[in-house]
């Protein structure tokens, strides 16, 4: 089980609307600069984490190409992992972004890893029928053209976070989703991370879902101690305060890329000072 620190800044519409006040999907090619320009920043503070972290090869990031493609290539050029999105933003139903154009997408960019987001609630039979469909698609897409891909259920249903995500990952299992890595949310106590591998199968990192720090601290240390969890994906909690203070202009540029690299790391640290 390889270790796997991803810094997710794919975010779209977070950072169109309410980092920058943007409508999205933006309306002009100003606006759309905006935002990259705000994904350099996040790459930037990756990279400078990247060169100060003995097992870099660890790292990696989630970028999508709307807003990111600038970073794809800086990846590309200093073969850097990179996940990328292949989902329509904010959306409550799972949609490819480029719809049937998707493939030839992930063939132009190749990313490490191709990730699909899809919010699931385990009640809706009929909604998760449709989604699940999709992921198939994509699950054998991949399979059949040698890429690696990642799956990030969120929970929407009511009740136990753990028992949901449980059913979820052996409906869409059965269903035919085989992803490489699982992309999960994070849970309070070891031994139901052990309970979800016995059903995942596959490589799992834990999210933050923007949650506070300390919320992210417990539980990465719950999934560090797991023995059984690769590592984190991990981007608002560690890259939103700096980049709305640096909008606001209360901290430099480079100011904002230290603080990100910082976070970055404190996270990698908590991880390996838990790790079983």
């Amino acid at each position: 089980m390889d270790r796997l620190f991803i810094l997710p800044f794919d975010h779209r519409s977070t950072f169109a609307e309410k980092l920058l006040g943007f409508k999205y999907p933006v309306k002009t090619a100003a606006q759309l600069r905006e935002v990259s320009k705000m994904k350099s920043v996040v790459f930037d503070g990756f990279m400078l984490a990247h060169n100060q972290y003995e097992h870099s090869e660890d790292m990696g990031i989630l970028i999508d190409e709307e807003f990111g493609s600038h970073v794809i290539k800086a990846c590309q050029k200093q073969m850097i992992p990179f996940a990328m999105s292949v989902e329509q933003s904010g959306q409550l139903f799972f949609q490819f972004k480029y719809g049937n154009g998707f493939g030839k997408h992930l063939k132009e960019m190749k990313p490490t890893y191709a990730k699909a987001l899809v919010r699931y609630d385990v009640s809706q039979k009929e909604a998760n029928k449709i989604q699940n469909a999709r992921l198939k698609r994509l699950n054998d897409w991949c399979k059949n053209h040698d890429q690696k891909w990642l799956n990030e259920p969120l929970m929407t249903g009511k009740g136990s976070r753990f028992k949901q995500m449980r059913k979820a990952i052996i409906e869409m299992k059965k269903a035919g989703s085989d992803p490489d890595v699982w992309k999960l949310e994070g849970l309070p106590y070891a031994k139901q991370w052990k309970e979800i591998y016995k059903v995942a199968k596959s490589d799992l990192v834990i999210l933050g879902r923007g949650a506070s720090k300390a919320k992210v601290e417990d539980w990465i240390i719950a999934a560090a101690k797991s023995g059984v969890v690769s590592g984190f994906a991990i981007g608002r909690t560690i890259f939103y305060k700096p980049l709305e203070q640096f909008k606001d202009k209360k901290i430099t540029r480079k100011q904002a890329v230290e603080k990100i690299a910082k976070n970055y790391l404190y996270f990698i640290k908590l991880w390996e000072k838990h790790e079983a």
